[in-house]
């Protein structure tokens, strides 16, 4: 009778095992399919944008053509006094969208790698309206030198506005390096600033392989609970240490696994026996020894 007893414990305990670690990998698998699904919607909105972009200047390029054989026509035509000004509006036109083409072409190479989509052929599309846009651009400054010729006060009006455009694109040129010298630097800036976080119960930290346990007389008696040097960074969430001054934890008793310097931080009681709060006190100090923060509870 013991022995039945014995063994239907042990067939229950088994069970509860087998239970648990369905439900755990069912929770797992849950989780990573939510992740995929919001990757592939980012990836599809991303997607939308550079096509919506690519249409733009696609768009513009053929605007360009429609307005290149207007100065064309003029051109042919015997130049009168009307005429220079109907053709130094068309060309005044195209010099603007030869512009904003180059922009949103260099908009778009940045969008589609940063999207980091495998666009194979779409790569060779961009490459084909950059060819585009710079023939038209040959054949714009041809005209604009075979108009110059004809009429002197075109001409005049064709050095003024080159001229003025020169110094309109250094000018913007100069912006858009300085504006990308702040994106880098916020980039790294951000990056020095990134941590990682893990709060939860010995049981919970030790199941996502964030803490280990080591030392101990014998191997048996004494092991302390250490921080997993190899943990995967999934198992964390990423923070900014800069935004991370206090946390506000449903616990009973709060205890710190990563090495953080005494006297830089400080466990308060919360605003009920069932919350605690860790307050840094001194975060130049406190992330000196680590970038990671594993706080192990008790509920």
């Amino acid at each position: 009778m013991k022995v039945g007893m014995v063994l239907l414990g042990a067939l229950t305990i088994a069970m509860w095992f087998g239970i648990s670690s369905v439900s755990k990998k069912k929770e797992v698998l849950t989780n990573q399919y939510t992740e995929l699904e919001a990757e592939i919607m980012q990836k599809e909105l991303a997607f939308n944008d550079i096509l919506t972009l690519y249409d733009k200047v696609e768009g513009q390029i053929g605007d360009i053509l429609e307005r290149e054989r207007l100065v064309q026509q003029h051109n042919a035509d015997q130049l009168d006094k009307r005429n220079p000004q109907k053709i130094f509006k068309q060309i005044s036109m195209i010099d603007d969208l030869i512009f904003r083409s180059k922009q949103d072409l260099r908009q778009l190479e940045d969008e589609a790698k940063s999207a980091n989509l495998k666009l194979g052929l779409f790569e060779k599309r961009i490459a084909g309206l950059q060819a585009e846009l710079s023939t038209r651009s040959e054949t714009i400054a041809s005209l604009k030198e075979e108009l110059s010729k004809k009429d002197e006060s075109l001409a005049k009006l064709i050095v003024e506005q080159d001229s003025l455009h020169s110094t309109i694109h250094a000018q913007l040129e100069n912006l858009e390096q300085r504006s990308l010298e702040v994106k880098q630097l916020t980039a790294q800036n951000n990056e020095l600033n990134k941590s990682y976080l893990a709060i939860g119960t010995y049981e919970d930290l030790k199941a996502k392989g964030v803490v280990m346990k080591e030392g101990g007389f014998l191997g048996l008696f004494g092991k302390a609970w250490k921080l997993q040097e190899e943990a995967d960074e999934a198992a964390f969430m990423t923070v900014d240490r800069r935004n991370l001054q206090r946390l506000r934890i449903e616990a009973s008793m709060l205890d710190l696994v990563s090495s953080h310097p005494e006297g830089s931080y400080q466990i308060l009681p919360g605003e009920s026996e069932a919350e605690k709060v860790l307050e840094i006190t001194d975060p130049e100090r406190f992330w000196k020894v680590s970038k990671y923060l594993v706080i192990s509870k008790k509920i």
